[in-house]
């Protein structure tokens, strides 16, 4: 793996976690993992009373996420959830993060889900990092060719292209999730699962692998090296 930089978009605080234990994977090796959050998390809330504070529970979390698994840099753009929107404006702000993170791999949401966020994010993400390659709207920064487009999610019309080896690694994937305490309703699970979970597979030692899909079909049995 000769990435030096990559950049994982996730909708929301949290989606970003299905690819834990490929991000741990690359940060153990020196890889610079940034991660780059459009929306704030403001509808997460299970319980009406944590309404005008779920923004702030969701940012910290967030921050013990990152320590879990290595994340090196995180991007909240701070909009608000259900409101993601495939307008110029954030259209721009995509391109911006993409030039200013200079990302060597693109990591995304594919285009099959319900959730109105996740569809603008891979729309968004996808034409972003196309078009921060353009000579276009220099004022977002310096124009930066990203080499591949990969999706960790949200394909659902074809097996994966890629099956990433990340043994020793899956146990992140329950470790990261017992940060995110404001969404174990929705999991339907507690802090001591995740925590069992992840002792669980760190011990066993089991093989295990991540699945990814290349925005444009092509199969290989590992993720690609750069080209010179």
């Amino acid at each position: 793996m000769d990435y030096k930089r990559v950049l994982v978009f996730g909708a929301h605080p949290d989606d970003e976690l299905a690819m834990s234990p490929a991000m741990a994977l690359m940060a153990s090796k020196g890889v610079h993992v940034a991660v780059c959050i459009p929306t704030n998390g403001s509808e997460g809330y299970p319980r009406p009373e944590w309404k005008d504070t779920i923004v702030e529970m969701r940012a910290k979390e967030m921050e013990k996420a990152d320590k879990v698994v290595g994340i090196s840099e995180r991007i909240c753009l701070g909009i608000e959830d259900m409101g993601l929107t495939n307008d110029k404006e954030t259209f721009k702000r995509f391109i911006k993060v993409i030039r200013d993170v200079r990302p060597d791999v693109v990591f995304t949401h594919g285009p099959h889900d319900m959730h109105r966020d996740h569809l603008a994010t891979h729309a968004l993400s996808k034409e972003a990092t196309w078009q921060a390659g353009q000579p276009v709207s220099t004022d977002l920064g310096e124009p930066w060719r990203t080499q591949y487009l990969i999706y960790y999610k949200g394909v659902q019309d074809r097996q994966p292209d890629i099956q990433l080896d990340v043994t020793g690694f899956s146990h992140i994937r329950w470790l990261a999730s017992a940060t995110q305490v404001s969404q174990y309703t929705l999991w339907g699970r507690t802090g001591e699962d995740f925590e069992r979970m992840a002792e669980e597979a760190r011990t066993s030692n089991r093989p295990d692998h991540q699945s990814f899909w290349f925005s444009e079909r092509m199969s290989v049995p590992y993720l690609p090296p750069l080209k010179v």
